[in-house]
C-alpha cells in the first residue's frame, strides 16, 4: 500500500497534487482555505492553517522519492554478508536494520536529498501560482509575464544561489 502510494505521488506533477489537494481538502471537506493569501495582520494560527496545503503538495512528491530511495537502498544493505551474520548472532530484525542496516543505506537518501533541493525549488513556482501565495515564484511568474527581464534574471540568480 505505502510503495503504491509512493510511486502515484511520484508520478503525478505537484500541480495536479495541489489541484486535489484543493479538492479534498478545501472544496469537499473545507478544513483549509482553498487561496493562502496572508498579510501582518493574520493570525498565527491562520498563518499555520493556510501554509498546510502548499507545504503538503511541495513535500509529497520529494518525500515519495526519499522513501522509494530509502527502501532500495535498504534492501541492497539487507543482502551484505555483515547482515547474514548478525542474523546468524541471533539479533531482532530491527536491531538490524536499526544499528547496521540504515547507517550504511543513509548516504545514498542523503545524495538524492540534496539533489532534490532543487527540484523544491522549482516547485515553489508552480505551488505558489496554484495556492495564490504572495512569494518569488508568484513575482517570477507575474514579471514573466509582463516581459520584465531584469527581474527576471534577478529571480533566477536567487533561485540558483
Amino acid at each position: 500500500l505505502i510503495s503504491g502510494l509512493a510511486l502515484a505521488s511520484t508520478s503525478f506533477p505537484e500541480f495536479f497534487i495541489g489541484y486535489v489537494l484543493i479538492f479534498v481538502f478545501a472544496v469537499h471537506w473545507q478544513i483549509f482555505p482553498s487561496i493562502s493569501t496572508v498579510d501582518d495582520s493574520t493570525p498565527f494560527l491562520e498563518r499555520l492553517q493556510a501554509v498546510v496545503l502548499p507545504a503538503t503538495a511541495l513535500t509529497l512528491v520529494v518525500l515519495a522519492h526519499m522513501m522509494r530511495m530509502t527502501r532500495a537502498a535498504i534492501l541492497n544493505v539487507m543482502q551484505s554478508a555483515y547482515i547474514e551474520t548478525a542474523e546468524l548472532k541471533g539479533l531482532k530484525p530491527f536491531d538490524i536494520i536499526r544499528k547496521h542496516a540504515f547507517p550504511n543505506a543513509i548516504a545514498p537518501v542523503v545524495n538524492v536529498v540534496m539533489l532534490n533541493l532543487a527540484y523544491l525549488i522549482v516547485g515553489v513556482v508552480v505551488v505558489e501560482v496554484i495556492f495564490v501565495y504572495p512569494g518569488m515564484g508568484q513575482y517570477l511568474v507575474d514579471h514573466v509575464a509582463k516581459r520584465d527581464v531584469p527581474v527576471v534574471q534577478a529571480v533566477g540568480l536567487i533561485f540558483a544561489a
